[in-house]
């Protein structure tokens, strides 16, 4: 099992508090932003590429030069879908994290949702949805039982996510170390009208710079090899190009309305869960 019992224990008050936040909140059904017929106006959100010019307003363009597009307030079934980066990079600490945190948000999320999909990165079946608490040991199954793959966060989506529905929540829990671009499966869920928080999971460890001298290092994404000298100037520019990652995502996440959180793999499942319910990401408007 995926969680002990002493974490399902913990899972447990979990739950608890979810309920107090979400209580007379959501019964299967939420407002959310979704353009339509008859809809009221509810804010005005990033333009993205995907967008069609056509639902820009151009007014507010004139106002501020900047293009955005309305989102209007429709009643819609309430989904979670929650993207578990199963890649190469994602291994040891970073890997128990990211599946321990899949499992919690989606048993968290089981007794106030629709329906809970959970989406590794890795193999090649649909994402299975599970609804109701009585689905949890399926749930917890089937993180356990993901295999890995290759980080292809957009693939994945593209592939496995359902074409119907659209405008519920969605998880993306990752390293980001996405050969394609970190933010692309980002995009493409804020297309789609959902609302998305982004777990940035770094594993001091595994990131830490080899020892000054001759390396050979090897890409764990692609295989490709590279032999450098380590010298303390290469030392601080690897880790300012870490840093700038990291920055470079929390700008995109700000600018997009996207939610954030950076955490490191060591830390307690629990407690970065408890975190995001503390954020509100789990209710109707968070």
């Amino acid at each position: 099992m995926i969680l002990s019992p002493r974490e399902l224990a913990q899972l447990r008050h979990l739950e608890l508090l979810a309920q107090k936040i979400v209580k007379g909140q959501l019964h299967g059904t939420r407002v959310v932003a979704r353009g339509g017929p008859g809809s009221g106006f509810r804010e005005h959100r990033a333009y993205h590429e995907s967008d069609p010019l056509r639902a820009v307003d151009w007014a507010a363009f004139a106002r501020t030069d900047t293009l955005v597009v309305k989102e209007f307030d429709a009643e819609e079934s309430l989904d979670l879908v929650v993207v578990q980066d199963r890649s190469a990079s994602m291994r040891g600490a970073a890997a128990t994290c990211a599946a321990k945190l899949t499992a919690a948000l989606g048993a968290l999320a089981l007794g106030h949702m629709e329906r809970v999909r959970v989406l590794p990165t890795g193999g090649s079946r649909p994402a299975e949805a599970f609804s109701g608490r009585a689905r949890m040991p399926d749930l917890l199954a089937s993180v356990e039982d993901s295999a890995a793959g290759g980080t292809d966060l957009l693939g994945a989506l593209s592939a496995r996510l359902p074409r119907t529905g659209g405008g519920g929540l969605a998880f993306v829990i990752s390293d980001f170390f996405d050969p394609s671009g970190a933010t692309r499966a980002l995009s493409f869920l804020l297309a789609h009208r959902y609302r998305v928080r982004a777990i940035l999971i770094e594993d001091p460890t595994a990131l830490a710079p080899p020892p000054r001298g001759p390396a050979r290092l090897v890409d764990a994404e692609t295989g490709a090899t590279l032999r450098l000298d380590i010298t303390r100037p290469s030392i601080g520019l690897y880790e300012k190009a870490l840093r700038a990652r990291a920055d470079g995502l929390a700008a995109f996440c700000r600018r997009t309305g996207t939610g954030f959180l950076r955490v490191r793999a060591q830390k307690p499942f629990f407690e970065i869960a408890r975190e995001c319910l503390a954020r509100g990401w789990l209710g109707t408007r968070g």
